[in-house]
């Protein structure tokens, strides 16, 4: 299984609809995780992440949990704070919820927790460009390349405070 992960308003869901138009079988982590939902919280799905756990899928999986799975190889998605923000905006978030949201991504909290549990499995993009992201994925899911576009947002962070 392929995980694709990362904060919310990264690409996740815009890089798996051009993979699945490419014939890949792919899936939305929400599509698949229904069974360890455990309650709703301010109108949010709870889930169990030990239960992701156990769900078997032979494709592409994107969530900002997904990372949680029996993953083969993990991709992180990465954004700039401007631009996640803007993303962010759009669908409305509070703007609590949009700083925690981007506090994450600054500190690459997906990425860090990716690694922990998938050590030399993860390749983390930063998604600039719709395109080049989808060509990049491509090249790791043929394993042809992996990528650590790692990027440092400690001082785009700054400008929050």
């Amino acid at each position: 299984m392929i995980c694709i992960s990362g904060t919310p308003g990264t690409g996740k869901s815009s890089i798996l609809s051009a993979l699945s138009k490419m014939g890949y079988k792919c899936s939305e982590l929400s599509d698949l995780s229904s069974g360890c939902e455990v309650g709703i919280e301010n109108g949010e799905r709870i889930i169990d992440v030990s239960c992701l756990k156990k769900i078997d899928f032979d494709g592409i999986v994107a969530g900002h949990l997904s990372h949680y799975m029996k993953c083969d190889t993990v991709i992180i998605l990465r954004s700039h704070l401007k631009d996640l923000e803007s993303r962010l905006k759009s669908r409305g978030y509070s703007k609590d919820k949009m700083m925690d949201n981007i506090e994450a991504e600054a500190i690459d909290l997906i990425g860090y927790e990716a690694e922990e549990m998938h050590p030399g499995k993860v390749s983390e993009i930063v998604n600039d460009n719709l395109d080049e992201t989808v060509n990049k994925v491509l090249q790791i899911i043929e394993n042809k390349k992996s990528y650590d576009d790692k990027i440092d947002l400690s001082e785009e962070i700054m400008l929050w405070y």
